[in-house]
């Protein structure tokens, strides 16, 4: 099993965002590295992930990246919807940890999205992060989801924090 290993006082001192970030890192670990030899990471590691791990997986991968700044929430939610598969799974993880707020910016991105003809697939995908320069409707529901996302996203990690602490077995090796 992919877990992280940590010494426990380690552990017991890590606040809510380091303690996601440092399950997070082998499961990220075995991507890049499934990832890099061409292997198919889905079938031969993430379906071997637990179920905690398979959302954590999910969500903290579009959480790093859509927290640096608008254009990036625009562009990943849409690189996102166009994987629906990855898209279904993030949401799937925040059901999966209770997390509504979040889920719900994440519906209302989808909706402002799919209102806008954004693809769902990577066929012909074509967003570009300057994509909110050209269309002023496009980048004001863009800043309010990103400004309510920055809201939401300690409790999200709360969360997640709590899940963890209450599923050590699956997350961590204690030493």
């Amino acid at each position: 099993m992919i877990v992280a290993n940590l010494a426990r006082e380690q552990f017991e001192a890590m606040d809510d965002k380091a303690l996601g970030a440092a399950c997070f890192a082998p499961l990220i670990h075995a991507y890049k590295e499934m990832e890099s030899t061409g292997g198919n990471f889905v079938k031969l590691v993430y379906n071997r992930f637990s179920k905690g791990q398979q959302a954590l997986f999910a969500f903290w991968t579009y959480y790093s990246h859509v927290r640096e700044s608008q254009a990036d929430l625009y562009w990943w939610s849409a690189f996102f919807m166009a994987n629906p598969l990855r898209w279904e799974a993030l949401q799937a993880s925040l059901r999966y940890f209770n997390d509504l707020s979040t889920l719900e910016i994440v519906k209302t991105m989808d909706a402002g999205l799919t209102a806008r003809n954004h693809p769902r697939s990577l066929m012909n995908f074509d967003v570009s992060m300057g994509d909110l320069e050209q269309d002023e409707p496009l980048s004001a529901i863009v800043a309010v989801e990103y400004n309510k996302l920055l809201a939401a996203l300690p409790g999200t990690l709360n969360l997640i924090a709590a899940h963890i602490r209450g599923h050590q077995d699956d997350f961590i090796t204690l030493a």
